[in-house]
């Protein structure tokens, strides 16, 4: 066993019996289930450092479609963890007593409603067209991905103009936006991206969403 993992288990039974080692996102990291709906993660610790400092995620679900980071704690000494799990365990049970205990309640109460506002293409890359069709293929996906979001998808609105289907890549936020024309509308998952533009667009080859 390496120094890393011996220093990881020793962490987590110093903890308590309430704690365990597990891999998440390809890292060894310490776990907890509070029972409730919510759970934590807690990030950095599998280190041969003491003086390394943990990040702690606060996590609601534990499906990938039906999970959300609720809350994140950085740069926690390892003798405070324990302590500041307990304190995100109080923030789960409050936000519970306050009738937050589903992903779609959680995710409004992080990222607000869906949020629709002008300008939403603006910078965007320019090109020229010979000839006397506009055509764009699913190959251009990375001429629409700037500022942090990736192109997943391109759609075409009824004129052929293209329609941005992207994932903003941050962890902590991986919500989900539609750019056409000079709108801007926010999903919190794919599928909600694409429910929205089904029987509004259309793919690049002219069939269905």
């Amino acid at each position: 066993m390496s120094k890393r993992d011996t220093m990881i288990r020793a962490l987590c039974k110093s903890l308590g019996v309430d704690y365990r080692v597990t891999t998440i996102d390809l890292e060894r990291v310490i776990y907890r289930d509070f029972g409730n709906g919510f759970n934590v993660e807690i990030s950095g610790m599998h280190t041969s450092s003491m003086k390394k400092k943990a990040t702690i995620y606060l996590w609601y679900g534990d499906t990938m479609t039906e999970c959300i980071i609720v809350k994140t704690v950085r740069d926690i000494p390892r003798e405070l963890i324990g302590e500041n799990v307990e304190e995100l365990m109080k923030y789960s049970n409050l936000l519970i007593a306050q009738g937050y205990d589903s992903y779609d309640k959680l995710f409004r109460l992080k990222y607000g409603k869906t949020i629709n506002y002008a300008g939403g293409v603006k910078n965007m890359t320019h090109r020229i067209f010979y000839g006397t069709d506009f055509k764009l293929t699913d190959s251009d996906k990375k001429m629409f991905s700037r500022e942090g979001y990736e192109c997943k998808d391109l759609l075409q609105g009824r004129a052929g103009l293209p329609v941005v289907v992207s994932q903003k890549q941050d962890k902590d936020f991986p919500i989900w936006k539609v750019q056409y024309g000079f709108s801007c509308l926010v999903f919190p998952t794919y599928e909600d991206a694409m429910d929205f533009c089904r029987d509004r667009f259309t793919r690049l080859d002219g069939k269905a969403v």
